[in-house]
Parts: structure tokens; C-alpha cells; sequence
């Protein structure tokens, strides 16, 4: 018989014959016996509806409800189980004086150290010190300058003579409000020119 003419019968019991030889063959202790994949059957399909629904059997109905109880009940099971280490968490907490305040304080801390260990971080310090460094030695070179120190002392000497001229006119008033019976400075002395 050609080899292509062969029923798929016949190709499966050949295959399964030369596996068995392999493995009556096979004197390597440690190798891998690799066994076939369970081939789940397809579900037939209704093509004709426009829905493409699934049929199935009362059987097929049967396993798929069984095994969807199964898997409701393992995530229920799985929930409990997570909800009670929850509470054994919280309890650990409790006595170990672990507040959601220090718990915070802790996360916000180590992502703090996390950035400041980056190398752009890094990287931006340094720029912003020499930056910092750069600033500071242009304000003393402008301080050190002979226009800023002229100005400094113009400014001095205005607000001297304002802060005098505020207190002149303070000392007057208050010689008004205490009156012509009350001795007080006299007025001449009052209108003499501050020099």
C-alpha cells in the first residue's frame, strides 16, 4: 500500500508503534518522556443561527454546571482565605504599632529615596548647586560694584530722611492733640530745618 493512500487508523497505530519503540530503546535515564496532550472534543456548533449559539447536551450541561460550581466555590473559598490573612495582616500591624499614618510616612519615604537615588535626580542637583554657586557670586560681585554701592547709599539717606520727617510730623501732632495749656515744644523750635 503507498504511504499516501494510508487510513488514518493505520498512520495513528504506526505512531503509536515507533513511540513504543523509542521508548523500549531509550537507555538515557534522565531524559524526557514526553506524553500526549489531552485533546479536549470541539463542540458542535449551530452555524444556521444567526447568533452562533453553542449546543449542548444535557450531559455537556451537567459537567459545564458542575465545574462552574466547583470554580465559584474556589473563589469563594479563595476570598474567605485572603479576608481572614487580611485580618491576621492588620492584627500583626496593630501590635507591632503600625499606623496607616506611619505605613504612609514609610511608602512616602522610601519613594523619596527612590527618586533621590536616581541618576537624572542626581544629575539635577549638581546642576541646580552649580547654578546656586553661579547666582551667589554675581550678587557679591554686584554688591562689591561701585554703582550698587552708590545706590545703596542714596537709598540709605532717603529712607533716614523719611523716617526723620515721619517722626517730626509725629512729634507735631502730638503737640497739637495736647494743646496750647499743656507745655510742650515750642513752635519754633519745631520749624527749625533738620540738617
Amino acid at each position: 500500500m503507498p504511504k499516501g493512500n494510508k487510513k488514518p487508523n493505520e498512520k495513528k497505530e504506526e505512531l503509536e508503534k515507533f513511540a513504543k519503540e523509542l521508548q523500549g530503546s531509550d537507555s538515557d535515564e534522565d531524559a524526557v518522556v514526553i506524553e500526549q496532550p489531552t485533546v479536549e472534543p470541539k463542540l458542535p456548533q449551530n452555524d444556521s443561527s444567526s447568533s452562533n449559539k453553542i449546543v449542548l447536551s444535557q450531559a455537556e450541561k451537567d459537567l459545564l454546571r458542575t465545574e462552574l460550581d466547583k470554580t465559584e466555590e474556589e473563589i469563594s473559598t479563595l476570598k474567605q482565605v485572603l479576608s481572614a490573612r487580611q485580618k491576621h495582616a492588620a492584627e500583626l500591624k496593630r501590635k507591632l504599632g503600625l499606623t496607616p499614618f506611619s505605613e504612609l510616612s514609610q511608602d512616602i519615604n522610601r519613594s523619596l529615596k527612590t527618586v533621590t537615588d536616581t541618576d537624572a535626580y542626581q544629575k539635577t542637583a549638581e546642576v541646580a548647586a552649580a547654578t546656586s554657586d553661579t547666582v551667589k557670586e554675581k550678587w557679591n560681585d554686584m554688591r562689591n560694584s561701585s554703582l550698587f554701592k552708590s545706590f545703596e547709599s542714596k537709598l540709605g539717606s532717603a529712607l533716614n530722611n523719611a523716617k526723620m520727617a515721619a517722626s517730626t510730623s509725629i512729634d507735631h501732632l502730638a503737640g497739637a492733640a495736647r494743646g496750647p495749656s499743656q507745655t510742650g515744644t515750642p513752635v519754633a523750635e519745631e520749624a527749625k530745618p533738620i540738617s
